[in-house]
């Protein structure tokens, strides 16, 4: 059952918070403390911890009633009230940003799905608004409070969702009405302070044939976020529409609750990560790559992309899957490390910096929220000396797998840390490269509506230089890579981002056919 206490002192709370991140229960039995932890969860580190504080811990867990493991505490609010909390990583991120730039539209990421069939307006209303009533996020805006950026979590809320009726326009008048509709959600900006980062616009196109238009912020967006999203909306639809209530288990946190874990997770082996940047820093600060490969010294003023598509077989696919299992990497990294020589070939620099796309959703209970988890890592690969492409993708994996345990807390809130006397005015990549492992194509579920994801639907605006997205689709022959490559127009031409896009393809061709080459000959 749950229990109820007077809050815990603030050391007593942040060493509830990293017992629960690590799924270690504590209770009472006669008077004696108790725990259960999964293997190597309880280290020296926090036994020791739990010593200093014993008398303290067994004090609140007799107020609190926990006598036994299945007895749970919460350290949570008021569901019912209007709650304040400090921001997550995310939200303080995006939201600064949004904030420093109100009329920016490149934090916007949209998604379309073409519908076709009886599709009821109202319950689909009605269960965005299941949704919200279930996540705290959706009802969460960031508000200025005493000078300090807070998320305010209103107890109820309900979806705006525009529709749009355009069923009365021919075919040719239709296409451009669905263009321009779709243009003004990607350039509407967000104003966080009194919205969450969701809109909703549903075009009808005819008597059953819609379009739905899904736009999130930055501080909403993440693969795992967007997946819980439309998970639960296809849930709610199905449910109302038979009359029954939605088969969703309780949710086992909300989002707010990420913000204790990643206060913990920055008030605990903060030395390792310390040392981690000072290595990363030892080389210097990161040349600016794509400035070089734009033969520019000052960062483009302008937002607007271009946009490149990236189709490859399903042959070559499944090679580079083989390629990437011989060389016990993932093909995430593969791609990667065809990104980077491509970066190095254009820059004649061997320190390449870039970012990817990392939604740390480790812990179970983090899986099904809704809300950014997202953390863009910083790698950092060492391409002089022309070594293989098999070492690369070595050194690669290593890189990565380093960057996902010592960025879990992102560098902006290590930087003030490791740097007090230094504010960074120049950013430590200026591209990102992001890999999603699932499109959102079979995600979303309406029964008796036939629904198929609109790939092509993507914003005109940014803020990295390049920004490469990849996935896999299915296809009548197999899995196959597919993508798109943006660009900042004003750094790049379309000559050169496509010279830029073909390398990257020739560099996949080269290494399946022979991975031991060194780069300077690929």
């Amino acid at each position: 059952m749950m229990q109820t206490a007077a809050q815990p002192s603030l050391p007593l709370a942040a060493l509830f918070t990293e017992l629960e991140r690590l799924d270690i229960k504590l209770w009472l039995e006669a008077d004696r403390l108790r725990f259960n932890a999964p293997p190597g969860a309880l280290t020296a580190e926090l036994r020791s911890r739990l010593q200093t504080h014993k008398a303290e811990l067994i004090a609140y867990l007799h107020r609190a009633g926990i006598h036994a493991p299945e007895d749970r505490m919460s350290l949570s609010h008021d569901a019912s009230a209007q709650h304040v909390s400090p921001p997550s990583f995310a939200q303080r991120h995006f939201g600064t940003l949004q904030r420093q730039n109100p009329t920016a539209c490149y934090y916007n990421v949209p998604f379309g799905f073409h519908c076709r069939g009886p599709l009821d307006e109202n319950l689909l209303r009605q269960s965005f608004n299941a949704t919200i009533a279930r996540h705290e996020f959706l009802r969460t805006t960031l508000q200025d409070i005493d000078g300090a950026l807070m998320q305010v979590v209103a107890p109820a809320g309900e979806i705006h969702m525009t529709v749009v009726p355009l069923q009365q326009l021919n075919a040719t008048d239709l296409a451009a009405a669905i263009e321009r509709e779709i243009q003004t959600e990607c350039h509407t900006p967000f104003d966080l302070a009194a919205e969450s980062g969701l809109r909703i616009r549903l075009l009808r196109l005819a008597q059953e044939e819609y379009v739905l238009l899904i736009c999130l912020h930055n501080v909403a967006f993440d693969t795992g976020s967007l997946s819980a999203l439309l998970h639960e909306v296809g849930e709610h639809y199905a449910a109302l529409a038979g009359g029954q209530p939605a088969r969703l288990p309780a949710l086992p946190m909300q989002y707010a609750d990420c913000v204790r874990w990643q206060q913990a997770l920055l008030n605990s082996n903060l030395e390792p990560r310390l040392a981690y940047w000072r290595q990363w820093f030892s080389r210097g600060e990161p040349p600016p790559v794509t400035l070089l490969i734009a033969k520019q010294e000052t960062p483009s003023p302008s937002f607007h992309a271009g946009t490149l598509r990236c189709d490859y077989a399903p042959q070559l696919t499944q090679q580079l899957k083989q390629l990437s299992q011989q060389a016990g990497v993932t093909l995430f990294a593969t791609l990667l490390a065809a990104y980077a020589l491509t970066l190095y070939r254009f820059s004649s620099i061997g320190d390449v910096v870039m970012g990817t796309t990392f939604a740390n959703r480790s812990h179970w209970k983090q899986e099904p929220l809704i809300g950014s988890l997202l953390n863009i890592l910083a790698l950092r690969i060492d391409l002089s000396g022309s070594p293989d492409f098999l070492s690369v993708l070595k050194q690669v994996r290593e890189v990565f797998l380093a960057a996902c345990s010592h960025q879990d807390v992102p560098f902006a809130a290590i930087a003030p840390i490791l740097q007090p006397d230094q504010q960074r005015t120049t950013p430590l990549f200026r591209t990102v490269f992001s890999f999603l492992g699932e499109i959102p194509g079979n995600q979303l579920q309406f029964p008796g509506i036939e629904v198929s994801f609109m790939e092509k639907i993507h914003g005109e605006l940014m803020f990295p230089d390049l920004y490469p997205t990849m996935w896999e689709k299915k296809t009548a022959d197999g899995m196959a890579l597919t993508g798109y490559w943006q660009y900042k127009q004003d750094l790049y031409s379309a000559a050169t981002a496509s010279a830029l896009l073909d390398y990257f393809s020739h560099v996949l061709q080269a290494a399946v056919a022979n991975p031991r080459l060194a780069i300077d000959t690929l």
